[in-house]
């Protein structure tokens, strides 16, 4: 059973981003009280590659995390001008969109961060004939914004 939201602290905010290139802005948080799915509370040091929202206490440590999915993306659907032909994707140089995440927000939040995992790639050592072995690399986190939570009544 969950305890009901402190006064003045929601328990999730639902965000919403615009974008250009790596250029991000706040649009909207509000209060909403749902259960969050794909939740990552244990925010482990080394998450997937991919772009993230994290709810982040004044000392910068991520206290829960979630996944944002499908912004950030190199290319966009194209729509045909003709009926029945086909909707075709294209490379775009500086990728622009909007999209939103319900974030859980713990007590200790104050702020919330945008953020790109990407996996390192160390140096592999040369093996005799040329041949290398993939080792695999640590997760590196970049902010690419971040902003301060408003409490909500």
């Amino acid at each position: 059973m969950s305890e009901p939201s402190q006064p003045g602290r929601p328990a999730a905010v639902r965000l919403i981003f615009e974008y250009e290139g790596d250029q991000v802005r706040l649009v909207a948080q509000q209060r909403v009280d749902v259960a969050v799915p794909g939740l990552d509370l244990d925010v482990s040091p080394t998450p997937r590659p991919g772009h993230y929202v994290e709810a982040r206490s004044t000392t910068n440590q991520a206290l829960s995390r979630v996944p944002v999915r499908e912004a950030f993306g190199g290319s966009v659907e194209v729509f045909p001008e003709e009926p029945g032909s086909p909707i075709t994707r294209v490379d775009v140089a500086e990728p622009r969109g909007a999209f939103s995440v319900v974030l859980p927000v713990p007590e200790a939040a104050e702020q919330v961060a945008v953020v790109r995992v990407t996996q390192r790639q160390p140096e592999a050592p040369s093996l005799a004939g040329g041949a290398t072995s993939p080792v695999p690399g640590e997760s590196e986190i970049d902010d690419i914004a971040s902003f301060p939570l408003e409490a909500t009544g």
